[in-house]
C-alpha cells in the first residue's frame, strides 16, 4: 500500500473584494460545483465576518450581512447585503471568509481581503 503524503480538505476560493465606505454593500455569488452544475442552495445557512487582521477585531459582524438565496431553490444564486449604515467604518485592508453550514457540515467557500476605500460625502 502506497500512503499519500498529504491531502487537502480546504475547498475554499480567494475572492478578494473593494468596496466603498458608507455605501450599501451589495454582492451576489452564482454558486456552482467543480462542474459548473448550480448548487441547490436552500438548506445551507451563511455566517460572513470582516475582521482587523493584525488585532483579529470584528470590523463587520456576521449580524450585519444579510443573506438571500433566489427563489429558485436550483439557481445557486446567493445575495449579500450589508446597509449604507453597517458599512461606516474606517477605511482599510481588512480580512474575512464566508462559511456555510449544511447539517452538522461546515465549510468556509470564500476568504480573502476586504477593502474598504474612502468616501467623500457622508
Amino acid at each position: 500500500i502506497t500512503m499519500a503524503t498529504s491531502v487537502n480538505l480546504d475547498i475554499s476560493q480567494r475572492l478578494d473584494i473593494t468596496c466603498r465606505r458608507g455605501d450599501t454593500f451589495t454582492l451576489t455569488l452564482n454558486v456552482t460545483d467543480s462542474s459548473g452544475t448550480a448548487i441547490a442552495l436552500t438548506p445551507y445557512s451563511f455566517k460572513m465576518e470582516v475582521r482587523n487582521s493584525s488585532t483579529n477585531a470584528i470590523v463587520i459582524a456576521d449580524s450585519n450581512f444579510v443573506f438571500t438565496k433566489d427563489a429558485d431553490a436550483t439557481a445557486g444564486k446567493l445575495n449579500i447585503v450589508v446597509t449604507a449604515t453597517n458599512m461606516i467604518v474606517p477605511a482599510d485592508s481588512y480580512i474575512y471568509d464566508l462559511q456555510t453550514t449544511l447539517a452538522a457540515d461546515v465549510q468556509t467557500w470564500l476568504f480573502g481581503v476586504f477593502t474598504v476605500n474612502n468616501d467623500v460625502t457622508a
